[in-house]
């Protein structure tokens, strides 16, 4: 079986196994080592040649945290594959290299204040509400990307400013998690949802649960996007001329603020929904 073909079965499977991005992220790999090797038959394909891939790369100044995830996704595209009964190469031959402990980026006081400030003051433009009261539910929460938004209509507690989130990486325990927010980023929301209601009644929307709708583009109607969101903050970031603040630089504030303020462990995991208190050691060190 040639490669590209493979690549296509084995995206295939993975779409009931994992989420989509996943996926996306393994199948790209794949295909960049597919390109490389000019598309052989899988069994043609040796330890060497892997080996020869990641060394070009490591030549080439990737960073070295970025090579797990691509071994990862050559473990496991070989290992379906011999599990079928192909003579391929043994998976457990391709390296994984030992991650580099970085310290997280953590978004700071001021340069939220800034980001903030780029969004025009009293504006009637539903983007620049809509991203407003998005930030604001970020920065408080420290909720992941996904989580804020997931959140649908039917999940928000406005009287008691909370809602209830479906944990991205939970495991077992703990699918579901509460987040809370403050008045200000109250006001912001319920004016967002007001803009929102008043959109609704002149062009329907594709996902009618959403809370966070994309706006005035193709994906008009639909559930706002993390890129879209990435690419919202970037903008904001330049506008206020400070270094790129992404959605997770709120997530790290928030941990490392439990922390400094006393906290445990245990509370930064309980709050930010990790899926195991190793996780939290990163704030612990910080």
């Amino acid at each position: 079986m040639q490669f590209k073909e493979a690549i296509d079965q084995f995206s295939g499977w993975r779409k009931f196994k994992v989420k989509i991005q996943t996926v996306r992220g393994y199948d790209q790999t794949l295909r960049q080592f597919c390109l490389f090797l000019r598309n052989p038959e899988i069994e043609d394909i040796t330890i060497n040649h892997v080996m020869d891939y990641l060394n070009g790369m490591k030549d080439m100044g990737w960073d070295q945290n970025s090579f797990v995830g691509k071994c990862m996704a050559l473990r496991k595209f070989f290992e379906f594959y011999r599990l079928q009964g192909y003579a391929v190469i043994n998976e457990e031959l391709i390296p994984i290299m030992q991650a580099e402990r970085k310290l997280p980026r953590v978004a700071t006081v001021e340069e939220y204040k800034k980001l903030i400030g780029a969004i025009p003051p009293k504006t009637n433009d539903p983007r620049h509400i809509r991203n407003l009261a998005l930030i604001n539910l970020l920065w408080d929460t420290g909720a992941r990307n996904g989580e804020i938004l997931s959140l649908n209509m039917a999940d928000l507690d406005m009287e008691r400013r909370r809602a209830l989130i479906r944990t991205e990486k939970a495991k077992s325990r703990r699918p579901f998690r509460e987040i809370f927010w403050t008045a200000d980023t109250h006001g912001n929301l319920l004016q967002w949802i007001k803009k929102r209601g008043a959109l609704e009644k002149k062009n329907e929307f594709k996902d009618r649960d959403a809370i966070f709708i994309s706006i005035a583009n193709a994906q008009s109607g639909k559930r706002y996007t993390i890129r879209g969101v990435g690419e919202m903050l970037r903008k904001y970031s330049i506008r206020a001329k400070i270094p790129y603040v992404n959605a997770h630089s709120f997530r790290h504030r928030v941990g490392h603020h439990i922390i400094k303020s006393g906290g445990s462990s245990a509370d930064v995991m309980n709050i930010l929904g990790h899926s195991s208190v190793q996780s939290t050691a990163i704030y612990t060190m910080m």
